[in-house]
């Protein structure tokens, strides 16, 4: 049984998000650029142990964005919004990508509040991407950026985008600060440079670092079966 949820940010913009199953609840946090649909294939898995909360960030899908400036910080606290609205103590936070970004900001931050922390494929800097990446990256927000100054979508797509091309602000003594037991799981051909992503999991105090052969950044799109696996072992063990 699914309910679909909108609640109002202090800003004025509006989080959407989708409710599945009962249970000690875990929050699902998508890339740049997706929705909550991307973990299509984790929701019927993971409600079946979990209540499963799947939010649209800002800016993306049914979520809207009013702020000209987009910081994973930000988010963190619309996260902590949602936990306000829905009455949450503590959760797991499960993030991809971007997600992965602004749970480690919501977790360093409202440390108490995150019981389990899965992280797959985020990054704390810009150069942690692999350099063809990087510069594809660049291309990209400078293409939103002009098409921006005539059309009104990607106006509202640049600070999106924008946030692909800046540091997270998140530094190694904010991963100190996270006390959550911590899972940094990525594909061995992720985008995100393996040392980097395992320079993470070490400044995280209790981590444990899963890195998966022969696959890349959507590894719970292209191998949901282990992904769920691998998820479900760290999370209910």
């Amino acid at each position: 049984m699914k309910q679909s949820k909108t609640l109002l940010l202090e800003d004025g913009s509006t989080l959407a998000y989708r409710i599945y199953g009962h249970g000690f609840p875990l929050i699902l946090l998508h890339g740049n650029g997706n929705t909550g649909a991307y973990f299509e294939r984790q929701v019927p898995t993971f409600a079946k142990y979990f209540q499963v909360i799947v939010l649209d960030s800002r800016g993306h899908g049914a979520s809207t964005n009013v702020a000209k400036h987009i910081s994973y910080r930000l988010m963190a606290h619309d996260v902590k919004r949602l936990f306000e609205v829905e009455h949450l103590k503590s959760a797991h936070l499960l993030g991809f990508s971007d997600g992965a970004n602004i749970a480690m900001a919501f977790a360093s931050e409202y440390p108490d509040c995150v019981a389990k922390l899965v992280l797959n494929a985020g990054n704390i800097e810009v150069h942690g991407m692999r350099l063809v990446i990087e510069w594809l990256t660049y291309i990209e927000y400078f293409s939103v950026w002009l098409l921006g100054r005539f059309i009104p979508y990607f106006k509202a797509k640049t600070p999106i985008i924008r946030l692909m091309i800046q540091d997270t602000e998140i530094t190694k003594t904010d991963l100190a600060h996270i006390t959550a037991k911590t899972l940094v799981i990525v594909g061995k051909k992720d985008v995100i440079k393996v040392e980097h992503s395992f320079a993470i999991a070490s400044a995280i105090p209790n981590s444990r670092f899963v890195l998966v052969a022969n696959h890349g950044h959507r590894l719970a799109r292209t191998s949901p079966a282990l992904f769920n696996h691998e998820v479900l072992n760290f999370l209910r063990g």
